[in-house]
């Protein structure tokens, strides 16, 4: 439910009113998380994690990593913005899908936080409601194999995600 109403929230705003910034997605965080873990929600972990095969970067890079994540994020959206390709949008979604999930910049909730901002994204390119994470058992695979795929450089296969997503959200 936080994370309907926080996606809620977020479409009520215009969509070049929306700043994605470090702050930013602290504030998500700690608005989806917060009445679990009031000790921490919105603040990046202070704890090195291991998640899966994946070694996120320490935890006192994090705050380095989400800033250059926020800044590139910033600028690939100013020349997406202007282009519209599909293919160039996918591209993107899949990069920041899989790089925010990369940094795991929290201790707990970075799928639900990296679901809430792609949606952002979405509705800062004035897309439609678009899928974000499959429950289907066999597609959360797919993705997590993807997911490891960019992680040795293949952003191959979430592109092909991201592209049948969109693809699904327009013929909706």
């Amino acid at each position: 439910m936080a994370v309907a109403r926080k996606i809620a929230e977020i479409i009520s705003y215009a969509p070049k009113d929306i700043n994605i910034t470090p702050e930013w997605i602290c504030w998500l965080h700690r608005d989806v998380a917060g009445s679990l873990f009031p000790e921490w929600a919105g603040r990046f972990r202070d704890v090195n994690v291991q998640v899966g095969s994946h070694s996120p970067p320490q935890f006192y890079e994090v705050p380095v990593y989400v800033r250059l994540y926020c800044d590139d994020l910033a600028t690939r959206l100013s020349s997406i913005i202007k282009e519209k390709d599909a293919g160039e949008i996918a591209g993107l979604l899949a990069w920041a899908d899989w790089r925010f999930q990369w940094i795991h910049p929290f201790k707990d909730f970075n799928g639900r936080v990296g679901r809430i901002l792609l949606s952002a994204i979405l509705f800062k390119l004035k897309l439609p409601p678009t899928e974000t994470a499959s429950v289907e058992p066999n597609e959360r695979l797919r993705y997590l194999a993807a997911l490891r795929s960019a992680d040795s450089g293949d952003m191959t296969p979430l592109i092909q995600i991201w592209m049948e997503r969109m693809s699904a959200a327009i013929r909706d």
